[in-house]
């Protein structure tokens, strides 16, 4: 009886943990996607999709979002491995941070959606090209109470989309084909987001989803502020501009780059990278500039060999440096090592047993 309620209480712990960890996994092998189950078996060989196969990861491993073909990317669930949307990703878009969750621009057929993990689609008014990403802003442009997208229409103007309002267009405002943001300076703060600046490509010459960077120019903008009450008409310069508002503003075209914290490169410089109390990456004594994974406490025996290998952190909400993502270079292969096993089982390389080329060399 002891043994049959130990081996109970152990499959209940198995199904729980399952109910709530990601069970299917993509991965990489010469430059072709397949996916696995965490158990180690092979649910899609690489190649299935035609050499296609890009894939992104969405929300903290809820899902995974995978080109399809040229024209057709999809999610699937990373508990089910089931397909739960399709439609074509808006790649330039790329994560949109809305409120504290990261959303993915579809478009379908006619309509524009928006997908996070977890929460129902959002259908949205219109049908739109592409929205400008805001991954790389500052938090500051992001505000309690308000938040706007900027979403590019099929004759290449703008929507201003209003968070609060169901994400509705704001309305009554001129067509615009570029745009900026205005922060008041503070001596003592980070500037503050009080306005924006409209006007066509000559007057704010920027690509897509350029954020920074922008040359200033004598050409007219109209300003307004975060309300959208039409300030006046101004050449786009910070010293025009600090004198229709009354005071000292900076154009985000104007400001430096915020520093990149996620998904971070994990650079070989000879120092060791200390990942928790089992896990380090140590520099190769045979191979200088080179990084080896091992086990620090199973004398520090390599868990993957000593071919080279490229290594980044993968961030998630909680932990900018929650697991890796490793490259083998020979191969070509990409896999997720779960060091602490948060989502993967522990110290596990995410890729099935017979693509671990690298074995053959420890």
């Amino acid at each position: 009886m002891k043994y049959f309620f130990s081996f109970y209480a152990f499959f209940l712990f198995v199904a729980m943990h399952a109910q709530h960890h990601p069970q299917y996994v993509p991965f990489k092998f010469g430059g072709e996607t397949g996916i696995m189950n965490v158990s180690g078996a092979e649910y899609k060989e690489p190649g299935y999709l035609n050499d296609f196969g890009n894939y992104y990861l969405a929300g903290d491993f809820q899902s995974y979002i995978i080109n399809k073909n040229e024209d057709s990317d999809f999610v699937m669930d990373a508990l089910t491995g089931k397909e739960i949307l399709s439609g074509k990703l808006d790649t330039g878009c790329g994560p949109l941070k809305i409120g504290n969750d990261n959303y993915y621009h579809f478009q379908l057929e006619g309509s524009s959606a928006l997908f996070t993990a977890g929460k129902p689609v959002i259908m949205l008014k219109g049908s739109y090209l592409k929205i400008e990403p805001n991954a790389q802003s500052w938090d500051n442009e992001f505000l309690n109470d308000k938040q706007f997208i900027w979403a590019l229409k099929n004759d290449n103007t703008y929507d201003i989309l209003d968070v609060n309002r169901n994400f509705s267009p704001v309305e009554d405002l001129p067509s615009f084909k570029s745009f900026d943001l205005i922060f008041r300076t503070n001596k003592d703060a980070p500037p503050t987001l009080i306005g924006f600046a409209l006007g066509d490509e000559t007057a704010i010459q920027r690509e897509f989803g350029q954020q920074y960077g922008i040359p200033q120019s004598d050409k007219t903008v109209e300003l307004y502020d975060l309300n959208f009450k039409k300030i006046g008409d101004t050449p786009y310069r910070q010293a025009s501009a600090s004198r229709l508002f009354k005071t000292e503003i900076q154009f985000r075209g104007g400001m430096m780059d915020p520093p990149g914290l996620k998904n971070q490169i994990i650079r070989p410089d000879q120092k060791t990278v200390i990942l928790n109390q089992e896990f380090s990456l140590i520099p190769s004594d045979n191979q200088p500039g080179q990084l080896i994974l091992v086990n620090t406490q199973k004398n520090s025996a390599p868990v993957l060999g000593n071919d080279k290998f490229d290594y980044r952190y993968i961030s998630t909400s909680k932990n900018l440096k929650a697991l890796l993502q490793i490259r083998h270079s020979q191969s070509g292969s990409f896999f997720y090592f779960d060091f602490n096993g948060t989502y993967f089982p522990k110290g596990i390389p995410m890729i099935p047993e017979k693509y671990r080329q690298w074995k053959q060399n420890k």
